[in-house]
């Protein structure tokens, strides 16, 4: 009985929901936007909803984070944007500048990337983004 007790007791109850793992890759112009932000918007559900994000690599690669690193995201469809802020030399220090993906991609209420998420590893399509 006591080992039943500790069992139920050790229950994840922190609201977190299944996600899996979720890889892509993405080129804007032919070139990898290294530094460039990926985000994942649920298109059902409210603000509160998880927002999977990833951070590209050197190479184009991305890896979807929501709760914990590179753990993936929840299954459902999301719209995607991509934000890559080059950075730009004011004086003598290197700042954000704007973001220079088209608002197509860049913007969550504009964006045409749509994703699906299964309850599976997913390996997303390449987006190949021309300006």
């Amino acid at each position: 009985a006591v080992a039943s007790l500790t069992a139920t007791g050790c229950s994840r109850s922190d609201g977190r929901v299944p996600v899996y793992p979720v890889q892509g890759r993405v080129t804007v112009q032919g070139e990898a936007p290294a530094g460039a932000l990926v985000v994942l918007y649920p298109t059902a559900g409210g603000e509160e909803q998880a927002r999977p994000s990833g951070k590209v690599k050197a190479d184009g690669s991305f890896s979807l984070t929501t709760y914990d690193a590179d753990d993936g995201a929840p299954a459902g469809d999301y719209v995607g944007t991509v934000q890559w802020n080059k950075l730009i030399k004011r004086g003598s220090d290197y700042v954000a500048g704007p973001n220079v993906i088209a608002k197509q991609f860049g913007d969550r209420n504009a964006s045409v990337w749509k994703v699906t998420v299964a309850n599976k590893p997913n390996e997303l399509e390449p987006l190949a983004i021309k300006k």
